[in-house]
């Protein structure tokens, strides 16, 4: 999880090397896909992406995505349906036009292969789309899966959304998953202590900017997850949050692996 202050970035490397990333940040102050994503990720070693997940088109998700659209090669460009278009999606589209970008629409019931072992299921939003709130409502929420881990990406949903995935999901164990990513950065908005108990995840992760003006995370949220002895990491406290699901593998040495980006104010932490 990449520390791009108040928004949301996700880096995934499988075990073959193929690389996804999952939304950008974006500030109103500077250009975080210049000034800390574009960095962050040739200094990893990366020029090329095979996967870049656009969560829905709020500008702490999408903005920093737009430059990397422009100076990397990306394979293929997943994103949901849009209840209406931002200036953000514009610009997307220019961008795609402009350079003939591969783009994928998914809703839930679609499923990523990446590789071997490595999936991404697409659980929201449906074909019926979200009237309240529809930007943040109708994110993608996606699980990852590697062998028996999984993490859920839930994008900036609110309850409304949460209950949604609850009852499209009941009577199953979909929605569990080992780690979380906190949606809408820990606003007091989601999380509700009904979807924890069903996620029920070892860890949770949240993105969010140090002092940001809108108090995320809550404390209730903060609370919720306590209570059920979940462990969380910050962006805004913790810097960088690398995890590591396999040290051991049958391929030759990871080629990003004790890579530390230098361009990035980080801590790492390993779980």
């Amino acid at each position: 999880m990449i520390d791009v202050g108040q928004g949301d970035s996700t880096l995934i490397i499988t075990p073959n090397n193929k690389t996804i990333l999952i939304d950008g940040g974006g500030s109103e102050y500077y250009d975080i896909g210049k000034n800390t994503l574009l960095p962050y990720l040739l200094d990893m070693g990366i020029s090329r992406l095979n996967y870049m997940v656009i969560s829905h088109f709020d500008s702490d998700h999408v903005n920093g995505l737009l430059t990397i659209l422009k100076e990397l090669q990306v394979e293929n460009i997943i994103i949901g349906k849009q209840y209406e278009k931002t200036q953000q999606y514009n610009q997307f589209l220019e961008i795609i036009y402009n350079n003939q970008l591969n783009i994928k629409q998914v809703s839930s019931g679609d499923r990523i292969n990446v590789e071997k072992d490595v999936s991404i299921d697409i659980l929201f939003p449906t074909k019926k789309l979200i009237s309240t709130n529809p930007l943040n409502n109708n994110s993608i929420v996606a699980k990852l899966r590697y062998k028996q881990f999984d993490m859920l990406f839930t994008g900036d949903i609110e309850e409304i959304a949460e209950n949604q995935l609850l009852d499209l999901y009941s009577n199953t164990n979909i929605l569990k998953s080992t780690i979380l990513k906190v949606a809408h950065h820990g606003s007091k908005t989601s999380s509700s202590e009904k979807f924890i108990n069903i996620v029920s995840p070892k860890f949770a992760v949240i993105g969010v900017g140090e002092n940001n003006k809108f108090g995320h995370p809550n404390q209730e949220v903060i609370k919720r997850l306590q209570n059920k002895k979940i462990k969380i990491y910050r962006t805004d406290l913790n810097g960088e949050i690398t995890i590591v699901l396999n040290n051991k593998r049958t391929d030759k040495k990871h080629k990003y692996q004790n890579k530390l980006p230098k361009l990035v104010n980080t801590n790492r932490k390993s779980i």
